[in-house]
């Protein structure tokens, strides 16, 4: 079982790694929904730890329509993640009305290459999730990071397991979003081998940055032990 752990500082760093966290996705600032984080940070992390890690790639917050100019930002960071050693990217992008942005999304799937590819919470919006999830798949992501369209990913249950009958097997279907120890099992029972969490406690960084909770994670990391993939 995968248990993805979102990580946006030290003190969340070092709570996933000691809780047992199988991979990170590595951000900064959540309060913005997450962004890309900053070269210093990722050489910390990757020097720090040998825990597999993903990197956002998200240059500000809001929607996930991009400019020209945004664009060539992102491309910039792919580069500077590939260059790192980081072992994946976590990027997505939407046009106008929602759809994807097939040629867009075809240059940066080539462009990161071979780094593992997670399409993220810009699903949660797109049209046609069903539809849009097979050009996922024929794109070459590897996984998709979704609460099934719904604020938490308990009340995007129905459309996850779709989703996951869709992918099966091609592709990661990854259930993120108010997941905790509370509610994990739901997921497990579902057959979904990953999950994404912050593990919100109730600490936060000096800047007000919410802090990865030790306990919430080892609960959650215990959870996932008993159920094989």
């Amino acid at each position: 079982m995968i248990i993805e752990i979102c990580c946006t500082s030290k003190p969340s760093l070092y709570n996933a790694i000691n809780g047992g966290g199988s991979r990170l996705e590595l951000c900064e600032n959540l309060l913005s929904g997450g962004l890309t984080p900053t070269p210093k940070f990722l050489e910390y992390v990757l020097n720090y730890s040998s825990t597999p890690i993903h990197v956002l790639i998200r240059p500000r917050r809001g929607n996930f329509v991009y400019t020209a100019k945004e664009r060539q930002t992102i491309l910039a960071q792919i580069e500077m993640v590939k260059l790192s050693g980081a072992q994946g990217i976590v990027i997505g992008a939407l046009n106008d009305d929602n759809s994807l942005p097939l040629n867009l999304l075809k240059k940066w799937v080539k462009m990161a290459y071979p780094l593992d590819l997670t399409f993220h919470r810009a699903f949660d919006n797109v049209v046609q999730p069903r539809k849009s999830l097979k050009k996922i798949m024929d794109l070459g992501f590897n996984r998709v990071l979704t609460s099934g369209q719904q604020i938490i990913a308990t009340k995007g249950l129905a459309l996850l397991v779709e989703l996951l009958k869709i992918a099966n097997d091609e592709l990661v279907i990854m259930p993120g979003g108010g997941i905790n120890d509370q509610n994990c099992e739901v997921f497990f029972k579902e057959g979904f081998n990953e999950i994404h969490l912050s593990a919100k406690g109730l600490d936060k960084t000096t800047n007000g940055e919410p802090i990865s909770d030790l306990k919430i994670i080892q609960k959650v990391v215990a959870s996932g032990s008993k159920f094989a993939f």
